[in-house]
């Protein structure tokens, strides 16, 4: 009745590691894309980054594959916009409001540093010397 399957290949057909990676590329590239919309106010391109530094770091941790390495940028997750209470001046009412922070700016920078230090040490990005012609190969 069911079909049994007495050979299976060996090579998968689908390699994570390669999928996981072109993401991680698109990701480094959207964040770069963002930091370039000049019609985007500062605000809102922050708040974009931080969402793309932390699908960064969650798609990585699969590669980096280091509990300990992992847990060290768990904060990540807890990134948020930096807010400021505005005050109106003509009614006094106080609302909350996002502005731009340089220092998130230079922490998200930081963190994606780090990772990408770290998804090197398992020479992720950058494959041994003698790799580097099949890899082109297989990039064209």
């Amino acid at each position: 009745m069911g079909e049994e399957f007495a050979y299976q290949d060996s090579k998968a057909p689908f390699n994570m590691a390669i999928a996981t990676l072109m993401s991680l590329r698109n990701t480094l590239d959207r964040i770069r894309d963002i930091e370039g919309r000049i019609d985007y106010p500062p605000e809102e391109r922050q708040r974009i980054k931080i969402e793309l530094v932390k699908r960064f770091y969650v798609d990585s941790s699969p590669l980096i594959n280091d509990s300990t390495v992992i847990d060290s940028y768990k904060d990540i997750l807890k990134l948020r916009p930096l807010q400021v209470m505005n005050v109106n001046r003509n009614n006094q009412k106080e609302t909350k409001i996002i502005v731009y922070s340089y220092e998130l700016n230079e922490q998200l920078d930081e963190y994606l540093l780090n990772l990408q230090v770290q998804l090197q040490k398992n020479k992720y990005f950058m494959p041994p010397s003698e790799d580097m012609g099949s890899m082109v190969g297989k990039m064209s």
